[in-house]
């Protein structure tokens, strides 16, 4: 018989509470689950109609220690079972919540012992703790072999960002429709995004670049007029390569990107302001540069609308970007326009409901006009002697 396969003491896993529902919402449903395995890396889910592998998802679902939100990403799937799936944001008072649960002294022995059934009787559960064990540790693998995908995937698109086309890059053709090519982006930016990838050191650099092409490549193809001239580049040169050395400009780019930095750093938004601006003339389509600047402007009364104007072109050309809106709606409420503060602040919760801040804030906005509008009501007796 071959040995038992052994758990990595770093993963700790256990069997979910018994009955655990977890609620989830995903881009196209609203659903209510049940957990199997969790672990602080994330949990598997039953399921007969799960969102496709690399879909965002948000979380909730109660422990013995407390209510736990969270975001996290489809890794696996099982057919007619369900789906593994890995946290990427959570709060760290839920994970804390969660670490606590799986600290408990009980449950190692789910994992680590064998139940004995009473007292100087013979262990009744050594077999269901064995197949524990063993559904666990291939639950590990099943993990591990989506990360070795994943990472499968990102070469290969990096890859193809060297030799390849932007329709290419993108998965389409050049005879496909507008709404194939948006499709085709949105799903590679949910699976690429950097966002999604903020625990994984190693991966930062590499999902950060090939989301700057990706975004490239959408911005072109969606552009009537650019993708006219693109087909026609292509055309010209018998393919297009993606990949381009550095450029003057490009180096020129960098150069200021380093000197606003640097006055950021020292508080000197005047200063960000004359270089970043340098940056997007250059460069109009980076949703950063585009968001550093409305940040710097925001800090300057007099720049306020400017400030205004960036951030909607940052949210635009990445809306995935969490920060920005926090930072508009911010800006917002210091100009005193709280309705469209709390417009902001409901974007974000579109597609993230569990966003802590925007939910705090958008309840004490929505308290606050409430209570505006209370007191500005007449009292239609005059006032109270």
């Amino acid at each position: 018989m071959s040995p038992e396969p052994k758990i990595p003491r770093k993963y700790p896993r256990v069997r979910a509470p018994k009955g655990m529902w977890v609620g989830w919402k995903s881009a196209k449903q609203t659903c209510t689950s049940l957990a199997e395995v969790m672990g602080l890396g994330g949990l598997f889910l039953h399921t007969a109609n799960p969102p496709s592998e690399g879909s965002s998802i948000e979380l909730i679902f109660d422990l013995p220690t407390g209510q736990v939100r969270a975001r996290a990403i489809v890794r696996s799937l099982q057919p007619n079972k369900g789906m593994g799936i890995q946290f990427v944001q959570m709060r760290p008072e839920d994970r804390a919540k969660l670490n606590k649960y799986l600290s408990l002294p009980e449950l190692s022995l789910v994992v680590d012992e064998v139940i004995p059934s009473a007292a100087g009787a013979k262990p009744a559960s050594i077999h269901s703790v064995h197949s524990a064990r063993f559904y666990l540790a291939l639950s590990l693998q099943s993990e591990e072999a989506a990360q070795r995908r994943f990472e499968r995937d990102l070469r290969q698109l990096i890859e193809l960002t060297g030799k390849g086309t932007y329709y290419q890059l993108l998965g389409v053709t050049s005879e496909s429709p507008l709404t194939q090519i948006k499709k085709s982006y949105h799903a590679l930016a949910r699976k690429f995004h950097p966002d999604a990838h903020m625990g994984n050191l190693s991966l930062d650099a590499p999902v950060k670049d090939l989301m700057v092409i990706i975004t490239e490549a959408y911005r072109t193809l969606e552009n009537q007029e650019k993708r006219t001239a693109y087909d026609k580049r292509l055309a010209a040169r018998g393919g297009f390569s993606m990949h381009r050395e550095k450029t003057n400009i490009e180096e020129s780019i960098q150069e200021w990107l380093k000197r606003a930095n640097q006055c950021l750093r020292a508080r000197n938004f005047v200063g960000s302001v004359v270089w970043l601006r340098k940056c997007i003339q250059v460069s109009p389509d980076n949703a950063l540069y585009h968001a550093t600047l409305a940040r710097s402007l925001s800090t300057i009364p007099q720049y306020h609308d400017e400030a205004v104007d960036h951030f909607q072109k940052a949210i635009k050309l990445d809306p995935w970007r969490e920060p920005i809106y926090l930072h508009f709606a911010e800006l917002l409420q210091e100009m005193e326009l709280p309705e469209r503060a709390l417009e902001v602040y409901s974007q974000l919760l579109e597609f993230n409901p569990t966003h802590v801040q925007a939910r705090e804030r958008l309840a004490v906005l929505a308290a606050q006009a409430k209570a505006s509008k209370h007191s500005a009501r007449p009292h239609l007796f005059g006032r109270k002697s």
